[in-house]
């Protein structure tokens, strides 16, 4: 594997609104693209109250507590106090995007994206009271973390929804605008937004002109004057796959938790990709579902999907879906509101860990990159069948739940496991296969340096 720009300059984060979904409810989608070993592990944070005068240890600093945090569900790269996608028990769920910006960071330690994120799960009740907490938190303390070790860019997008509303916002440093979600909206490692925000930071405007990046009005083109003025190639990527983006979203038929399942794992059509030579682990496109044979060498480390109801029972209100590893190569199960999650997930750290659920899925991923053609079908043709039918069963859980919310505390913690089972079968059936399958040896560097970098062992060599 070669050296990589740390640079983290994917991910994607979906929502679509109750007027283009099936059942009227609003179902958001993320696909977190991380650097290749750095794990990602998912977690509940129960709700609390606190004493004045505490503080948070955020990823480089800390902030001042507030009184009382709600209860959340968080998945957050192992190393970082934020989260990249998280929901809370009032239905606020917010994912986030790493994006260029205009200028070099200021060289004050500051909150990052993730940070942000979690601090407004903690204390928002909705997803307009987050556009509020996110914009004090970023106008009081900056962004950016470490000012000895961050690339020059270091911003972040959102997605931010409830059971009602949903807003993108944008930022650029201190900067920042906030506009509602009507239908659907997404948002990937670009600015988009340009004078039809319906929020905006109160120095913005007057410091942007300040800058040079507009002209002093009443309204600003936000993507014109956020945006770097000369993007470089990992930059340009980007936009290639918004277009993707906004191409899945605005197809007609309505919105369902598997449509954004699919959108999560997207590839293009066949027919747009038999014309490179490559399989899909090395796609060579800014592919949705990212693979570190891509365009960066990141890899899509954990999805969700949720579906957020208002008229539901309280543990139905939302159901949120996760995966880990690209989520072609793997399997969403079902997490209910019921202010708890299977206590396995928690467990992934910086090295390769047998009873580690995000790194058993990450080895099978490996041993698909080998040989996607042949291996990635194998897990598919397990993964989707089971996977419907974790969707078929939750539906009816739903229609006729009786309040025992034991029993969809067992569900949750039975279907992982059996996901989980099914892995672990499936990395050694392939492991089994290697010896005769045709290897894609485009992918052998990633396959053993990355196996190096984290201590992960396979029964074979190549």
């Amino acid at each position: 594997m070669k050296n990589r720009s740390q640079a983290v300059r994917s991910c994607s984060t979906f929502v679509a609104m109750s007027p283009v979904t099936e059942q009227g409810t609003v179902i958001f989608g993320k696909n977190s693209d991380r650097p290749v070993n750095e794990s990602q592990p998912l977690e509940y944070f129960p709700a609390a109250d606190h004493e004045e005068g505490e503080w948070v240890q955020c990823t480089y600093i800390k902030v001042p507590q507030v009184a009382h945090t709600n209860g959340y569900i968080g998945s957050r790269p192992y190393n970082i106090f934020g989260f990249e996608h998280g929901i809370n028990d009032k239905g606020v769920i917010i994912g986030n995007e790493a994006v260029t910006g205009r200028v070099t960071p200021e060289l004050q330690w500051g909150l990052i994206g993730m940070d942000i994120l979690r601090l407004a799960l903690a204390r928002a009740n909705t997803a307009r009271e987050a556009v509020d907490i996110m914009g004090e938190l970023l106008e009081t303390y900056g962004t950016g973390g470490d000012p000895l070790i961050r690339p020059q860019y270091f911003n972040a997008n959102y997605i931010i929804a409830d059971y009602e509303e949903a807003y993108v916002f944008e930022s650029c440093q201190r900067l920042w605008a906030a506009k509602k979600v009507t239908d659907y909206a997404h948002i990937g490692n670009i600015y988009d937004m340009t004078t039809d925000y319906d929020f905006i930071g109160q120095t913005v405007i007057e410091e942007a002109a300040r800058l040079g990046w507009c002209k002093k009005e009443e309204r600003i083109n936000i993507s014109e004057a956020f945006s770097i003025s000369d993007c470089d190639y990992e930059d340009g990527e980007a936009y290639f796959r918004f277009i993707r983006q906004e191409a899945l979203m605005k197809r007609n038929q309505p919105f369902t938790v598997g449509r954004m399942m699919d959108v999560l794992r997207d590839h293009y059509e066949p027919e747009d990709r038999k014309i490179i030579p490559f399989d899909i682990a090395t796609s060579k496109m800014p592919t949705i579902c990212c693979h570190p044979g891509g365009m960066n060498g990141c890899a899509s480390a954990a999805s969700a999907v949720c579906e957020l109801d208002k008229d539901a029972a309280e543990p139905f209100k939302f159901v949120y879906w996760g995966s880990m590893a690209p989520p072609c190569c793997s399997i969403f199960t079902p997490k209910f509101n019921i202010k708890w999650v299977p206590e396995e997930l928690k467990i992934a750290g910086s090295l390769y860990e047998e009873n580690s659920p995000w790194w058993q899925f990450t080895k099978l991923e490996r041993l698909i990159s080998l040989s996607y053609n042949d291996f990635a079908p194998m897990a598919q043709e397990v993964f989707q069948p089971l996977e419907d039918r974790f969707m078929a069963e939750v539906a009816d859980l739903k229609k006729h739940y009786d309040g025992n919310v034991q029993k969809l505390k067992q569900y949750s913690q039975e279907s992982f496991e059996c996901a989980l089972r099914e892995t672990k079968k499936l990395i050694e059936k392939i492991e089994k296969q290697i010896p005769g399958a045709r290897i894609n040896y485009l992918m052998k560097d990633y396959f053993q340096d990355s196996a190096a970098g984290c201590g992960m062992k396979f029964k074979f060599s190549l």
